[in-house]
């Protein structure tokens, strides 16, 4: 099946304008760089994801739960995307999405709690960093720029954001419900959740962040346009709620450069198919809204949306219809000013160590690209992990 133009959803029905904004630079807001992360929390089936469709070891490794040929949306001579990712399949082809292959770490380890724990701090599997992989950049970032905050997250976990001090909040400053995820309530440390808003510390502290927080609150108060995905008929889920809440923040002229979203569970040890495939479509269907959102408010450009995940899932299928905890996996970058295509590629599926797909890109290689090119951060932690690969 090759996709088309025709295969776009509309917006028309999910977006809802109103209200006026207050007085402020629109051109300071089309400037500012945003990166959005979305955690695809219980590691993503990579291989049914962006699928190898000419290698007849997929189906040999996969005879129940394969795409069939037929349903694949073809993206160049080797790989096609799930059939649920028909909005994805048009950025790639608009050159506004890149796959990055094989993305992994050197020493993995197939423990939910431990892997993302190496994700979200940067570590190699070995060992970790303690504090969160954008702290030490955010920090830095905030002394050149303006912000209103450094990052927020909108579902219920933190530990990306760990170490970070001022300016780090959760949805509970902005009077937002938190999106419950079955992974992290299901296999993540209970502490790992609680205790993290830091808007009411800062007003403890220091006198002087009660204004910053009544602008933050008066540009919320403002906002000229509301955005409000998921409520209707449940398209995009729990994922598209929490994309809506970045749009409004983004709308109101509030000026944060990394949000962090999730969406789960991926862990799709029995009967994966219509599991992943309702995933995929949520996947899908938040971030057409999502773009479409962006683009109406001329930011689209600047920003960066990204996913990422604690691991991959084997190659091959088990007993159940499912997948077991794997290694390496695909991931997603998607902007207006991305250089779309596909990077890296799949190893030859006949010849697989354990049934696992071995990284061949190390994913700090990702973060470097994102702080050195979209946030102009040269010098910055990951510096060692420069890959022209991902170009």
């Amino acid at each position: 099946m090759k996709v088309n133009r025709r295969n776009f959803l509309s917006l028309s029905g999910y977006t809802f304008l109103f209200s006026q904004f207050p007085s402020y630079s629109w051109s300071q807001i089309n400037n500012n760089k945003i990166l959005i992360l979305i955690e695809l929390q219980g590691a993503n089936d990579g291989l049914n994801t962006v699928i190898p469709y000419n290698q007849d070891f997929y189906y040999n490794l996969r005879p129940t739960i394969g795409i069939q040929k037929s349903k694949i949306l073809t993206i160049d001579n080797e790989n096609g995307l799930h059939y649920s990712l028909k909005n994805l399949a048009n950025l790639f082809e608009k050159g506004e999405l890149k796959i990055i292959q094989n993305l992994g770490y050197p020493h993995p380890i197939l423990s939910h709690f431990r892997s993302i724990d190496i994700w979200e701090t940067g570590g190699d599997g070995k060992s970790q960093n303690r504090d969160g992989w954008l702290v030490k950049s955010l920090d830095e970032y905030s002394k050149k720029i303006n912000l209103d905050a450094k990052a927020i997250f909108l579902d219920d976990s933190n530990s990306i954001f760990r170490g970070g001090h001022e300016g780090y909040l959760g949805p509970n400053a902005l009077g937002l419900k938190a999106q419950k995820l079955e992974i992290r309530d299901t296999v993540f440390p209970e502490s790992e959740k609680k205790n993290f808003d830091l808007l009411n510390e800062l007003i403890q502290k220091r006198k002087a962040s009660n204004i910053s927080l009544n602008k933050f609150a008066h540009k919320l108060e403002n906002k000229k346009r509301y955005f409000q995905f998921g409520g209707l008929r449940n398209k995009g889920g729990q994922l598209a709620i929490q994309l809506s809440n970045v749009c409004n923040m983004i709308g109101a002229g509030i000026n944060i450069p990394v949000f962090k979203t999730a969406l789960g569970s991926f862990d799709t040890h029995n009967d994966q198919v219509s599991t992943h495939r309702r995933l995929l479509q949520n996947l899908d269907i938040s971030i057409l809204l999502t773009t479409k959102a962006l683009k109406n408010l001329g930011v689209w450009k600047n920003t960066i949306i990204m996913t990422y995940s604690e691991f991959g899932r084997r190659a091959k299928e088990n007993g159940s219809r499912g997948t077991d905890h794997g290694m390496a996996a695909p991931h997603f970058l998607i902007g207006g000013d991305i250089n779309g295509g596909i990077v890296g590629e799949y190893e030859d599926l006949s010849n697989l160590w354990n049934n696992n797909i071995n990284y061949k890109v190390d994913y700090r290689s990702l973060y470097e690209f994102v702080l050195r090119e979209h946030f102009k951060i040269k010098n910055n932690p990951f510096s060692e992990f420069k890959d022209n690969i991902i170009v």
